[in-house]
């Protein structure tokens, strides 16, 4: 199928926004806890910083908020967009104003949450965008992009910042981050959003809306499990090269770097997998293929010595390949349920803020099994979380891709929103 020029313009936007989404969480969990340290910061105050992120752990509060209202002006979702945008570049310069230091850190801080605050309500808007404007046939291109940009964007955010910090110092390197962050407003400037239907016409949303079908139940139970494996494993892992002694730097090579990028060679392949095979297969290849990751961490975890760097960076391409794979998969899913539903930002919103508490709780539960029970059992946990994934998405596959999986017939939630013309279609 050739991609129409909107559709070109839009992946390019979309394509952009995710990208600068990754540059500021890059920024946020990895670069400017080490900065704020590296000042003499107290760890106290360092401790702080990951507060600056629960607007993404509860983002789906407001996401019905983001579908429900937009500008006439701006567009639906430019309406957004573009004024979150605006408001995260301020936020880094005024962190980029602020000395990195005792005096300044609380300030940073506040700051931090702010921009987060405007990222994550731009992700509401870019995924809502994305679900209602691009067709059933694009969306796996879509979230490899989403993927691929998001982990492309961290690495510029996190190493890219750090690095960047050596050369110019962190006022300067930062106003730079703030100004590619600027940069990537311009295609979404350029764009033209269509006329949104009218409010008439569309049921506002709501979040109990999400659980009213079949599929919904069963994309969530999707979310919350899928990842889980490969987020306790790369969790532990770090963990376990500590107590080998081997220096930051190195784990920061290994398990850091090494990881986004396997996660952004997984996400390229997941487009063509998910067009081939489906979207079911290919999250369960993926979720096959991230079961090295555990497997090879176990086996590093219970041989005597300190584990070879072979193995470790084995260990760390399997799981990421792995995990870019499924993610593009399962969202890609996540990214059809919205497009048929009436709420796309509200639907995705809902998927990602599950996919987070997943994680955060099975590596905190992995974490205290490993100070009780030693390494091999944390990552025998990774290995189950990731076996029990596997499980639900093979028993769910009919309601998650009826297209696949027709002896099911249709989705509960085809039949409960007569304006989708196209679930049953192949793509």
């Amino acid at each position: 199928m050739r991609v129409t020029d909107p559709d070109r313009a839009l992946l390019g936007v979309i394509g952009a926004l995710y990208l600068a989404q990754g540059i500021s969480f890059g920024l946020v969990t990895e670069a400017l806890p080490t900065l704020l340290r590296a000042g003499g910061v107290p760890l106290e105050t360092v401790a702080l910083v990951p507060l600056a992120m629960l607007p993404w752990v509860v983002k789906v509060l407001w996401a019905p908020l983001v579908d429900n209202r937009g500008s006439r002006r701006l567009g639906r979702r430019r309406g957004w967009i573009l004024p979150t945008q605006a408001l995260l570049v301020a936020a880094l310069l005024g962190v980029a104003a602020l000395p990195f230091d005792a005096d300044g850190a609380v300030t940073i801080v506040g700051l931090l949450g702010v921009a987060c605050l405007a990222a994550c309500t731009q992700d509401i808007a870019t995924d809502g965008l994305a679900a209602e404007r691009l067709g059933r046939p694009r969306m796996a291109l879509a979230n490899s992009l989403q993927v691929g940009g998001m982990m492309a964007g961290l690495l510029l955010g996190g190493a890219g910042m750090m690095v960047l910090t050596d050369w110019v110092g962190a006022p300067a390197a930062l106003s730079a981050m703030a100004g590619l962050i600027a940069l990537t407003a311009v295609p979404v400037l350029l764009w033209r959003e269509p006329p949104a239907a009218p409010d008439a016409d569309r049921t506002p949303a709501r979040l109990r809306a999400f659980f009213r079908s079949r599929t919904g139940w069963a994309l969530a139970a999707i979310a919350l499990l899928f990842a889980n494996g490969h987020a306790v494993a790369t969790a532990l892992a770090r963990l376990l090269l500590v107590e080998q002694d081997w220096s930051l730097a190195h784990i920061g090579l290994i398990v850091g770097t090494g990881n986004a990028v396997a996660i952004i060679l997984g996400a390229a392949l997941a487009g063509p997998a998910v067009r081939v095979w489906g979207a079911v297969p290919a999250a369960m290849a993926g979720l096959l293929v991230s079961l090295s990751g555990p497997v090879l961490w176990w086996t590093g975890a219970g041989a005597p010595g300190t584990m070879p760097t072979g193995l470790a960076v084995a260990a760390t391409l399997g799981g990421g390949l792995g995990e870019g794979l499924a993610s593009v998969a399962v969202f890609t899913l996540a990214f059809r349920f919205a497009h048929d539903g009436r709420q796309a930002g509200t639907d995705i919103t809902m998927v990602q803020c599950l996919h987070g508490l997943g994680g955060m709780v099975m590596t905190a539960v992995a974490t205290a099994l490993v100070a009780a029970s030693g390494f091999g059992w944390g990552f025998a946990l990774a290995l189950g979380c990731a076996g029990l994934a596997l499980a639900v998405i093979l028993a769910t596959r009919r309601l998650c891709e009826p297209e696949r999986f027709p002896a099911a017939g249709p989705s509960p939630r085809c039949k409960e929103d007569a304006h989708v013309q196209d679930l049953a279609k192949p793509f």
